[in-house]
């Protein structure tokens, strides 16, 4: 697997702005880089990487400017080298466009897909149409271009159930194809509509404790469903620290969500137990005042105690 070089394009694209966003001050970054300057860094590199492209909305650039971007990524970068990008879904519909986009070494084709209920998309002032997100998607499959969607939980008039049903849905679409997830608890930032909406006690964000519940539950199901979860929380950054008021902003959000997936996925499993976990998992149970342990005794309806005491580690 290569590793990934990232260039952010904040709101790149973007038609409008959901209530909750500013890519701005969650990446620290104000200025969309040229596909001059995507050239400069990338001659830079001796190694083949996965270059990508995110933030914004990449396929509503015209698609001149698409191709100047494809092309400064696959001319300048060493050979081997792949592209990846994030978009909204209905951004590849133009056939032409998909044309061009699979004439380049894709790896994955990120979708930004928060939420599929009707009411909670209004809520957040984002454009779409849950139906036509399904048609959207499955041009892509036709085209091979291989998919990866990017969820939140927290939203406006989002509840647990209504998330749990956007991934079903998703997952009948997908069939056995294996998707990459990231998952984002939704945050208050500083100066988004999101911000008044709380201040002014029309929205309730989720505490660290009820969005690591909540995420445990999404994730544990997107595994048993066949997505590959590869990010969950958004990156921490100085400026993030700077501008999150509120909601669930935790350095270790993401642990604490796998650690709540991962006991739930034990007690299912095998209700009492032992439990075998690789050591690498050690931190997710012991660590963050014993998150781990005391979650999986819950669902195991037995003492802390006697939780730890069968959890084997194993090398």
């Amino acid at each position: 697997m290569l590793k990934k070089y990232p260039f952010f394009l904040p709101l790149a694209g973007c038609r409008g702005q959901c209530v909750y966003c500013d890519q701005r001050a969650i990446t620290g970054i104000t200025e969309v880089p040229s596909p001059e300057f995507v050239r400069r860094e990338l001659k830079k590199l001796t190694e083949p990487r996965e270059i990508c492209y995110f933030g914004g909305s990449f396929c509503r650039f015209p698609k001149e400017k698409i191709k100047e971007y494809l092309d400064a990524a696959v001319q300048a970068s060493p050979k081997g080298s792949t592209l990846r990008f994030s978009t909204y879904p209905g951004d590849l519909r133009d056939d032409e466009l998909r044309a061009l986009v699979k004439g380049y070494p894709i790896s994955r084709v990120e979708l930004g897909i928060p939420t599929l209920d009707p009411a909670v998309l209004a809520a957040c002032r984002r454009e779409a149409d849950p139906q036509k997100v399904f048609e959207d998607i499955a041009l892509l499959m036709e085209d091979s271009l291989p998919v990866g969607v990017q969820m939140m939980i927290g939203l406006p008039g989002q509840s647990r159930e209504s998330s749990l049903n956007d991934l079903e849905r998703l997952a009948t679409l997908k069939g056995a194809q294996r998707w990459e997830l990231r998952l984002y608890p939704c945050l208050v930032i500083a100066g988004t509509e999101l911000e008044a909406l709380w201040r002014g006690g029309k929205y309730i964000p989720l505490t660290v404790e009820e969005a690591a519940l909540w995420g445990g539950e999404f994730i544990e199901r997107a595994l048993v469903l066949g997505f590959v979860p590869i990010r969950i929380g958004l990156q921490e950054t100085e400026a993030l620290a700077a501008r999150a008021v509120a909601g669930p902003h935790h350095p270790a959000l993401g642990e604490l969500i796998l650690a709540e997936a991962e006991a739930r996925r034990l007690a299912k499993n095998s209700p009492k137990g032992p439990w075998r976990v690789p050591r690498r998992g050690l931190s997710m149970f012991t660590g963050h005042g014993r998150f781990g342990i005391k979650r999986l005794a819950i669902h195991a309806a037995m003492t802390e105690n006697e939780a730890e005491e069968r959890i084997i580690f194993e090398r």
